[in-house]
Order: structure tokens, then C-alpha cells, then sequence
């Protein structure tokens, strides 16, 4: 079964110094990026979710994100 994880940029922040889901995630799914791969705007910064189809529901990305960014559905 597909998970939907959604994350809310608005409320995400600057994911480089958090990684907070990534760590958090036992099949690693998240990979943080910038569209020019070198910005240093904490603005263009991204976490996105690969291979959803593998989330295991846990719900871990949901309970360490300090900002309650991430939802699953």
C-alpha cells in the first residue's frame, strides 16, 4: 500500500540544520536537496520523499519533525 508523505515547506524550515526525518526514517526515504544543488538560502532548500511505496507507516518522520511539517495519509 502507497503512503502519501506530505511535507509542509511553509512550516519545514531550513532542512540542513534539522535532518531530524532523515535520521528518523528506518527505510530512508527522505533526501534533502536545492534546485542549484550549492544555495545558501535556507529558503530553496527541500526535504522530498523517494519511494513511498516502501514507507512502513511507522509514523517516526511525523513524531521527531519539531515543526509538524510532515503528514502521512
Amino acid at each position: 500500500m502507497k503512503t502519501d508523505i506530505i511535507v509542509d515547506y511553509a512550516k519545514c524550515g531550513d532542512p540542513r540544520e534539522c535532518t531530524k526525518c532523515m535520521k528518523a526514517c528506518p527505510p530512508a526515504l527522505f533526501m534533502m536537496y536545492s534546485p542549484d544543488y550549492v544555495s545558501n538560502d535556507p529558503t530553496e532548500w527541500r526535504v522530498d520523499v523517494a519511494f513511498t511505496d516502501q514507507c512502513t507507516r511507522c509514523g517516526d518522520c511525523v513524531n521527531v519533525c519539531p515543526n509538524q511539517a510532515i503528514t502521512l495519509k
